[in-house]
């Protein structure tokens, strides 16, 4: 039996550091040491060299990339410094700082968008309970994902505080199988990474790498 192709890359909306990281892997499965300096990556995914660069040294101070050696084809006199892939994260790009330390924001709105695409219906009550989010985040993400049609109303709720009632939500059909959590943006825009689409608003480039840097509303 053939062997099945490696997956190298994301579908849907692409940041700059997602194309990046996917030429850092394809450069460690082609290269015959697997090495690579920013101004190949650049090259490779089209992405200017100073970002590339920083994204780099994030990669390096987390652990996903180390120096390579002289037999990996690393520095010599004269030759840039070399890296290669030392932690294979899949084809999702670490989300880091530069100093290495993870970018944590974002987690919160896609284990919403888990919850909401397998519950028949929920209240932003429950889904805050379930992703471990505060209530104002849950109802706040319902109400723009409600605008942008990928949740439908069953229940509207009414009122506040202890005696208000909570909207009942349900998650369109056409949405229930898109793994990655539509995003909301600082610039209140809905974006989409499965399809690479500003659902909402223009910008779809920019907002994905405001995502990958952590700029989304928790």
């Amino acid at each position: 039996m053939s062997r099945l192709p490696a997956v190298t890359e994301l579908a849907g909306g692409k940041s700059q550091r997602q194309r990046v990281w996917e030429a850092i892997r394809t450069h460690a499965a082609v290269s015959p040491h697997g090495a690579f300096n920013a101004e190949d990556v650049s090259r490779l995914s089209k992405v200017e060299l100073p970002i590339v660069r920083e994204y780099l040294i994030g990669l390096e101070a987390a652990g996903y990339l180390h120096a390579a050696a002289e037999s990996e084809g690393g520095a010599r006199r004269g030759v840039k410094k070399g890296r290669v892939l030392a932690k294979n994260n899949g084809v999702e790009a670490p989300r880091v700082r530069r100093d290495g330390s993870p970018v944590t924001q974002g987690s919160g709105t896609q284990s919403m968008w888990d919850a909401i695409t397998v519950l028949d219906t929920f209240t932003p009550p429950l889904l805050a309970e379930l992703a471990m989010v505060k209530p104002a985040t849950a109802a706040n993400y319902c109400g723009f994902l409600g605008r942008a049609g990928y949740l439908e109303l069953v229940v509207p709720g009414h009122g506040t505080g202890r005696g208000g009632v909570a909207s009942v939500w349900r998650c369109v059909r056409q949405h229930r199988n898109k793994p990655r959590a539509p995003m909301i943006t600082r610039l209140k825009a809905v974006y989409d990474p499965n399809v690479h689409r500003i659902v909402w608003q223009d910008g779809a480039d920019d907002c994905a790498d405001q995502i990958d840097l952590g700029e989304v509303v928790e």
